[in-house]
C-alpha cells in the first residue's frame, strides 16, 4: 500500500507537466515551420499575459541553447518570430516571398532579453483595391506566405474581402433574381473591387460561376488561418449598392441611379442605389450578414463604404445621418456587437461637397465608437487634422504609398516616422495601418510603419533603424550596403516623394511631344535628384559576396537600378525632343534608338527577379479557368487593369502602369517605337506630328494587346539579378552619375 502512494506521488507532477499546447502556440509552430522550411525544435514557444492592455512579446536565450518566443497572442509570437530574424539573424522574410528564408545551421542566439509592448491597439492591412490589382488571382500558396507576413508584421485587422460574391449570389436569389442576372451584374475578377464599392457594374461580366466557388473555398481557407494566427478580419457589409434588376422585382422600392461617368465609363455600367429610408435596405443587409456568417463566421467587424468617389443622391446632412445611421442599426439588428469601418478617401477626395458639417451629420448618427475611420494616406495628408480629428470618431493613421500598384521608388521615411512618434498622444487613435493599392515596390516603409508602434516606448531614431535594415537586407554587417542605405535615406526616400501618382518612369506613360502638357498621369516628376541614386547604387554594388548572395539584397539591386534607368529614359527623352525640335535628324535617330535601347535593357534586368515579372501575373489569372474560354477570358482580365483598365483610350488608361518583364517590351515600348518613327517621318517629310492620327494608333493598339493572349512570358526569373545589374549600370555609370 505505501508502495502505490510514492507513485501516485511522483506521477502526478509528471502528468500535469505535459499540458496541451494552445492553438497560439501550434499556429505559430506552423509559421515559423513554413517560412523557415524546417521543424520549429530551435524555439521554445510560450504564451504571457498582456501588458496595460497592450500586446507584448518577449525574446531571449534558453539555458540550453534554444530560442525562446513569447507573446500574449498568436500575433505578438509572430511578430517575435519576425523581430529574431530582423535583430539577432539578419533576415528579412519579405511580402513577395516565393521560398523559405535560408537559415545558418546554428541558430544565433540573442544576446540581452528583448521585450516590446504595442502602442497601437489595432494594425490595419489592405485595400479594397488590393483585392483587383494584386489578389485577383492568388492561389492558396501565395495567401499563406502572405498571410505568415501579416502576422510576423504585427497585423491584426486585415480587410479580408475576397469570396463576397458567393455571398451576394445566393442573397440576391433569394430576392428572385436569375442565376444569369445575378453573374451578368458583377465585374471581371481583377475589376471586382469597384464593383463592390458601386463605382461600376457589368465590366467584363458574367463572372464565372467556377471563379465565385473557387474564391468562396479560398476565402474560407484565408480566414481560417487569419484567425487561427490571432487576426479578426474585417468582411463586408451592404451599404446601399444594389442591381438594377432589383428595380423591375422591387418597382415601389426607392432605388435611384447614380450619375453616369465614374472613371470615364459610358452609362452602361451605371450603378444603383437603394435609398436607407426603404424597409427594403435593412431586410438586404440582415440577409447578406447572414449568408456571410454561415459561409466565413464572423468577427464582427465589417467594411462598408457608401459613395466612393460617387454623388449621393442627396447632399443634405439630414440625408447623410439616414445613411450613417440606418448601415449601422441595420448591421446591429443582425450582429449586437457589430462595428462599421470606412475609409475617409471618399471625404479627402471631394472636400469640395464633403463639408464638414455632411461629414459630421454622418458620424454623429453612428453610435459612439461604432464607427471606425482608415485615415487613407497620411503620409500625404493627415485627414483626422482637418476634419475635427474625425468629430470624436475613432480612426486609424494609415500609409498608403502607392495607387493601382505603381512601381515607383517613393518612401518619405522621416516623416512618416516622425508623424507615427506623435501619434500616441491623440486619443481616438486607435491604430496604424496601410492601404496600399499593390503589394509591390518599396518594403522598406512598410516595414516602419509596422515597426513604429512597437517602439512607442522608445526615442527612435531613424539612422540606427536604417542601419539594423541595411544588414538584414545583405543577411549580415557590410559597410557598403549600410553606406548605401544611408544615402538612400537621405537624398531619394525624401519628404517630398509624395504626390503618389506623379513618378511614372517616362517609358510607362502614353507618347506625348511635351510631358508638361500630358495628363496627371505621365508627369515623370522625381523629388530627387537621379545623380544622387546612382551614388547610392554605385555603393551598394561594392557589397561582399555573402551580401550579394542575399536574396534581399538582389531585390533591392533590381529596384534601384531599374528606377534609376529609368528615370535616365526621361533624360533620352528630352535631348530626342529637343533633337527634334532643332530638326536635327542625326541627332533625333541617335537619342531615340538609345532610348528604344535602354527600355529593352531595362525589360531583360527585371526578367532576373520574380516581382517583376508579367508572364507571372498572367499565368496566375490563367490557372483559374476550367477550359481555353477561360483561361483566355481571365488573362484578359488581368492584362486589361493594368493597361486599359477599361476601355483603351479611356480615363484611367495607364493608371495601374507598372515597369514589369514583358510589359516593358510588348505594350509600353511598342508605342514608343510607333511614336518615334511617326516624328521620324514627319521631318523627313517636313510636316507636323499627326498627334490625332498617333493616338488612334495607340488606342487601336492598346485594345489589341489586351485582347490577345500569349504565353510567350517569362513565369519565372532568369539570369544572374546581380551580374546584369552590374553590367547596366558600368554601361551607363558616367551618365547616371551626370544626371541631375
Amino acid at each position: 500500500m505505501k508502495t502505490k502512494i510514492i507513485l501516485i506521488v511522483f506521477i502526478l507532477p509528471f502528468l500535469f507537466s505535459f499540458r496541451p499546447e494552445s492553438k497560439a502556440v501550434l499556429e505559430s509552430k506552423g509559421l515559423i515551420q513554413r517560412v523557415l522550411d524546417t521543424t520549429a525544435i530551435a524555439f521554445i514557444i510560450q504564451e504571457i499575459p498582456s501588458e496595460n492592455n497592450r500586446d507584448v512579446f518577449e525574446i531571449e536565450a534558453s539555458k540550453n541553447g534554444k530560442i525562446i518566443l513569447r507573446g500574449n497572442n498568436g500575433i505578438s509570437i509572430a511578430t517575435a518570430f519576425n523581430w529574431y530574424l530582423k535583430e539577432v539573424a539578419h533576415l528579412s522574410y519579405d511580402w513577395q516571398a516565393d521560398k523559405p528564408l535560408k537559415m545558418a545551421k546554428v541558430m544565433p542566439l540573442p544576446t540581452t532579453k528583448i521585450h516590446r509592448s504595442c502602442g497601437a491597439k489595432e494594425r490595419f492591412f489592405n485595400n479594397t483595391c488590393t483585392f483587383g490589382y494584386t489578389f485577383a488571382y492568388w492561389d492558396w500558396d501565395r495567401w499563406q506566405r502572405f498571410i505568415d507576413w501579416l502576422a510576423m508584421n504585427g497585423i491584426n485587422r486585415p480587410l479580408m474581402l475576397s469570396g463576397q460574391e458567393a455571398v451576394w449570389l445566393k442573397v440576391w436569389e433569394s430576392f428572385g433574381m436569375t442565376d444569369t442576372e445575378v453573374l451578368t451584374y458583377f465585374s471581371a475578377p481583377a475589376h471586382l473591387p469597384w464593383h463592390r464599392m458601386a463605382n461600376m457594374d457589368k465590366w467584363g461580366g458574367p463572372l464565372p460561376l467556377s471563379y465565385i466557388e473557387g474564391q468562396q473555398g479560398l476565402q474560407q481557407q484565408i480566414l481560417a488561418r487569419s484567425r487561427a494566427l490571432g487576426m479578426k478580419p474585417i468582411l463586408s457589409a451592404f451599404a446601399g449598392h444594389v442591381p438594377e434588376s432589383l428595380k423591375e422585382l422591387y418597382p415601389g422600392a426607392k432605388i435611384s441611379r447614380i450619375i453616369p461617368g465614374w472613371g470615364g465609363m459610358d452609362a452602361t455600367y451605371t450603378t444603383y442605389f437603394l435609398d436607407p429610408t426603404d424597409k427594403l435596405f435593412g431586410e438586404i443587409q440582415k440577409r447578406f450578414l447572414v449568408e456571410q456568417q454561415k459561409l466565413y463566421g464572423t468577427d464582427h467587424l465589417y467594411s462598408a463604404d457608401p459613395f466612393n468617389e460617387i454623388t449621393p443622391p442627396s447632399w443634405e446632412p439630414d440625408y447623410l445621418a439616414k445613411v450613417g445611421k440606418t448601415i449601422y442599426e441595420t448591421m446591429f439588428k443582425t450582429d449586437q456587437e457589430s462595428s462599421w469601418y470606412q475609409m475617409s478617401w471618399t471625404f479627402y477626395y471631394d472636400r469640395t461637397h464633403w463639408t464638414q458639417p455632411r461629414l459630421a451629420a454622418m458620424i454623429h448618427a453612428v453610435p459612439k465608437d461604432k464607427l471606425i475611420f482608415l485615415d487613407y494616406v497620411c503620409e500625404e495628408e493627415e485627414y483626422f487634422r482637418k476634419s475635427n480629428y474625425f468629430h470624436g470618431a475613432p480612426f486609424i493613421w494609415c500609409y498608403l504609398g502607392n495607387f493601382g500598384g505603381n512601381t515607383h521608388l517613393v518612401a518619405p521615411m522621416n516623416k512618416v516616422s516622425k508623424r507615427l512618434s506623435v501619434l500616441p498622444v491623440v486619443p481616438n487613435c486607435v491604430g496604424v495601418g496601410s492601404t496600399l493599392e499593390g503589394i509591390n515596390v518599396n518594403p522598406e516603409i512598410y516595414e516602419l510603419t509596422f515597426e513604429m508602434p512597437w517602439r512607442s516606448d522608445e526615442s527612435f531614431n531613424l539612422d540606427k533603424w536604417i542601419e539594423d535594415y541595411a544588414q538584414r537586407r545583405s543577411g549580415s554587417y557590410d559597410e557598403a550596403v549600410s553606406d548605401a542605405w544611408q544615402m538612400l535615406r537621405q537624398d531619394i526616400l525624401v519628404d517630398s516623394a509624395v504626390g503618389i501618382w506623379n513618378h511614372s518612369v517616362v517609358f510607362q506613360i502614353p507618347p506625348v511631344t511635351d510631358l508638361n502638357k500630358s495628363s496627371w498621369r505621365g508627369r515623370t516628376y522625381i523629388p530627387y535628384k537621379n545623380a544622387q541614386l546612382a551614388k547610392a547604387i554605385s555603393r551598394m554594388l561594392q557589397a561582399n559576396n555573402l551580401s550579394k548572395s542575399s536574396d534581399s539584397y538582389q531585390f533591392d539591386l533590381v529596384n534601384l537600378t531599374r528606377q534609376a534607368l529609368g528615370n535616365f529614359g526621361c533624360t533620352l527623352y528630352h535631348h530626342m525632343m529637343q533633337a527634334y525640335e532643332q530638326k536635327n535628324i542625326p541627332e533625333f535617330r541617335n537619342y531615340s534608338g538609345r532610348f528604344i535601347t535602354l527600355g529593352m535593357e531595362i525589360d531583360s534586368l527585371l526578367a532576373t527577379r520574380h516581382e517583376f515579372l508579367l508572364g507571372r501575373w498572367l499565368a496566375d489569372a490563367r490557372h483559374w479557368g476550367k477550359n481555353s474560354t477561360e483561361h483566355n477570358y481571365y488573362e484578359r482580365d488581368a492584362r486589361e487593369i493594368i493597361t486599359t483598365w477599361h476601355k483603351a483610350g479611356g480615363g484611367l488608361l495607364d493608371y495601374s502602369n507598372r515597369q514589369w518583364n514583358g510589359l516593358m517590351r510588348t505594350y509600353y515600348l511598342p508605342r514608343w517605337v510607333e511614336f518615334i518613327n511617326q516624328l521620324d517621318y514627319s521631318l523627313k517629310q517636313d510636316k507636323p506630328f499627326d498627334s490625332k492620327g498617333f493616338a488612334g494608333w495607340c488606342t487601336s493598339f492598346e485594345q489589341n494587346w489586351v485582347d490577345s493572349p500569349s504565353n510567350g512570358f517569362l513565369e519565372k526569373e532568369t539570369g544572374n539579378a546581380v551580374e546584369y545589374s552590374y553590367k547596366l549600370f558600368l554601361k551607363y555609370q558616367n551618365e547616371l552619375l551626370a544626371d541631375n
